[in-house]
């Protein structure tokens, strides 16, 4: 037998990407800083909090539209101003594992399990292309990956062929059709050529097989989403993106993988560039089970959410937070996302308002005597409990380890959804809170008595009297979100207050905070921009605020259903342009 083609270095064996040059896994096209991390410590500020970062910017000015893009409407590139620079993007390994399992079952994704280091959420969400680099441990991950799930490859099953004599005809037709799928367009003669050389040499048909698929799981064309268009005349300021390419966007964005057979065809045959097309496939889409998944992690990155086993408890302080009280409480926060978003009025204000029905039996005693069963169908009071905010579930993996964690749920709120930054705090102040914590231990003092300490000291008070409120006014919460009114003995205080919002001013317990945020409109629009990071993979520049605007304006007449929102997204012609920089 041949030596087997393995471990392809920095993938020498997979042709360039054209017209990029890649540096670390990315394109070498500048791209806006982050959110600046969010500190939950006293923070002496270092700047102005309570300043939205999507106050409205200066558009800039679009010169020649250019080729037609999406819908062939160029005038709303130019109303606003803006088009996204051309760019690729390392797909995430949720999204790169999402296609393995499109090319070779679910059971080769369980295989590849933890063989790639871990991947950094930014601030709730995992495909944000400034933190998808490729180091040397994700290339040799990938290269483990591509190796061992090759070598699982049933050659008479993924790639039949019937005859021995046909073998060189087979092959060609599954590396045609292989790398279609796992590239998200047809591949090229020169692809497929090169594919074919790398087969060329096992010395059997069910060898070759299994180097096609070792070398297609390590191609940069698997990994990475191109958004180049074509190659364009020199007076052209904008282009379009070829087909394939906005069939791969709607595809990674609604189902988090690359384009299925039918939306493949219809790149194929050029019916991508109308809004009608669009708006047929994007419908279709979302009547699938993976985008159903794909718009609850749209939520669970907006409320920044993990799993809620993964939340850490001091089981002598939380005993009751069991392996079954974690899954329970993944169940209901799963099923309420669901039907919020996926079923139901499918508004984002729901989120916030509407009460939870879908209630595991796991759950009795974290309710206690909040539920209670009216015929049949479990109830739980609205002026308690309303809206993801109150979910066990949510108060659980927002919270610390021993006790309720207002700190972190008031800076949830303030940073996830009024998108307001908070600076960090400086290396003297988090100096002393490591010499001076916060003793979960003192049973003299409720949580809120401890971490109202802040108000006495000026260069915490400036920071947090921004978020600890917020956070306070959930403290009838406690870490695993039980409702109470006494801790430690001693009544529990959950007045809060809102300041620097639209809808500032008091308000007691989690259900009144909920309906004060679904009232506001720094709520709506903060909501849409967390929708344009997931969606594009990145923050929104200061000039594509117009666009945000846009999405905005229109979210709100829509009565904030998430289906228009999407609609809305793909139909603008920013979707299918970018900006020429050749």
């Amino acid at each position: 037998m041949e030596p087997r083609i393995s471990r392809f270095n920095s993938f020498s064996v997979t042709e360039p990407v054209p017209h990029l040059h890649i540096l670390n896994g990315r394109s070498m096209i500048p791209r806006s800083s982050l959110l600046v991390a969010i500190g939950i410590v006293c923070a002496g500020c270092t700047g102005k909090i309570g300043e939205n970062p999507i106050a409205p910017g200066t558009p800039t000015n679009s010169g020649d539209p250019g080729p037609p893009g999406a819908g062939g409407m160029d005038a709303g590139v130019a109303a606003c101003g803006y088009a996204a620079t051309r760019r690729v993007r390392r797909l995430s390994q949720r999204e790169y594992f999402n296609v393995v399992s499109d090319l070779l079952g679910p059971d080769a994704v369980v295989q590849a399990a933890g063989m790639l280091p871990p991947e950094p959420n930014i601030a709730g969400f995992d495909n944000q292309d400034i933190a998808l680099r490729v180091s040397s441990a994700f290339q040799e991950g990938i290269a483990n990956v591509a190796e061992k799930l090759s070598l699982a490859v049933d050659a008479a099953k993924l790639a039949p062929c019937d005859t021995a004599s046909a073998s060189a005809a087979c092959l060609q037709t599954f590396a045609e059709a292989f790398a279609r799928k796992a590239y998200g367009r047809r591949p090229t003669a020169d692809e497929v050529e090169r594919l074919l050389t790398a087969a060329a040499t096992g010395d059997t048909y069910a060898t070759s097989v299994q180097l096609i698929v070792e070398t297609v799981l390590q191609s940069p064309y698997m990994l990475y989403a191109t958004e180049l268009g074509p190659d364009a005349p020199a007076s052209w300021t904008t282009v379009a993106l070829t087909p394939h390419e906005i069939a791969s966007r709607l595809s990674l964005l609604l189902t988090g993988a690359r384009p299925d057979d039918a939306l493949l065809q219809a790149a194929d045959d050029d019916q991508l560039s109308l809004r009608d097309d669009l708006t047929n496939a994007v419908t279709r889409l979302l009547a699938t089970p993976r985008a159903s998944q794909q718009m609850s992690l749209l939520v669970k990155g907006w409320a920044d959410l993990g799993s809620v086993a993964d939340a850490p408890k001091n089981p002598t302080v939380f005993p009751e937070f069991t392996v079954e009280v974690a899954a329970a409480m993944q169940e209901e926060l799963d099923a309420f996302i669901d039907a919020k978003v996926n079923s139901g009025q499918g508004t984002f204000v729901s989120l916030l308002t509407d009460t939870s029905t879908h209630i595991p039996a796991a759950l009795a005693p974290i309710y206690g005597a909040e539920l209670t069963i009216q015929g049949g169908v479990p109830q739980l009071d609205p002026l308690r409990r309303r809206g993801i905010l109150s979910l066990p579930g949510w108060l659980t993996y927002h919270a610390a380890d021993q006790h309720s964690g207002p700190v972190e749920r008031g800076l949830l709120v303030r940073r996830q959804l009024f998108c307001t930054p908070v600076p960090p705090p400086p290396p003297q102040v988090v100096e002393m809170i490591s010499q001076r914590p916060v003793d979960p231990n003192d049973k003299a003092k409720t949580t809120r008595q401890k971490y109202e300490e802040h108000k006495t000291q000026k260069f915490c008070a400036s920071c947090h009297d921004q978020f600890d409120p917020i956070g306070f006014g959930l403290e009838e919460m406690d870490g695993i979100g039980r409702y109470r009114t006494t801790e430690n003995g001693l009544p529990v205080d959950s007045s809060g207050a809102l300041v620097s919002t639209d809808v500032d001013g008091p308000f007691t317990g989690v259900a009144q905070l909920s309906q004060k945020v679904a009232e506001s409109a720094m709520f709506e629009t903060c909501f849409v921009w967390q929708f344009f990071r997931f969606a594009e993979s990145r923050v929104p520049e200061p000039s594509e605020q117009c666009l945000v605007d846009a999405f905005t304006a229109a979210f709100a007449r829509s009565g904030g259903h998430f289906r228009d929102l999407l609609l809305d997204y793909v139909a603008r012609p920013q979707f299918g342009v970018r900006k020429e920089d050749r």
